[in-house]
């Protein structure tokens, strides 16, 4: 035996990758997909309304803050997944954004950064009623 699976505290417990898979890997996975739709050059919303794109950038971006409400709550109580979520979205956006510059056609911009960081808490405040909801129909019944 190697000294790292001698040492106990090392040790990682039975299914902690799987684990950790099975919460974060959607989470990375979308990210890559919100990474891609960012790459697009001269991508236009479907329809011409003034700032629609905001609210696909919030729509965009809820899943993202429900993935990463579920992947965060395996370690966090609900007042850190507000914290946490709301700050990667932002960052997240902020990141998606600067990228979005150097894109052919594509623009960046504050308004787009609030809109996703608007939709990453709506993602966190629909996962975290659900949540609510789960545990209030499991207690009743």
């Amino acid at each position: 035996m190697s000294p790292r699976e001698n040492n106990p505290s090392r040790r990682e417990p039975a299914g902690g990758r799987l684990k950790f898979l099975k919460f974060w890997f959607p989470v990375f996975l979308y990210s890559g997909i919100i990474f891609y739709a960012s790459s697009l050059p001269d991508l236009k919303p479907p329809l011409e309304i003034k700032n629609i794109d905001k609210a696909v950038h919030v729509l965009e971006y809820l899943p993202f803050g429900f993935l990463l409400a579920g992947a965060f709550s395996q370690q966090w109580p609900a007042v850190r997944l507000w914290q946490a979520v709301t700050i990667c979205s932002l960052l997240y956006g902020i990141s998606d954004e600067y990228h979005q510059s150097f894109v052919p056609g594509r623009e960046a911009g504050i308004p787009d950064v609030i809109a996703d960081t608007t939709g990453g808490f709506l993602g966190v405040w629909i996962y975290l009623f659900r949540q609510k909801r789960i545990k209030n129909k499991l207690r009743v019944s």
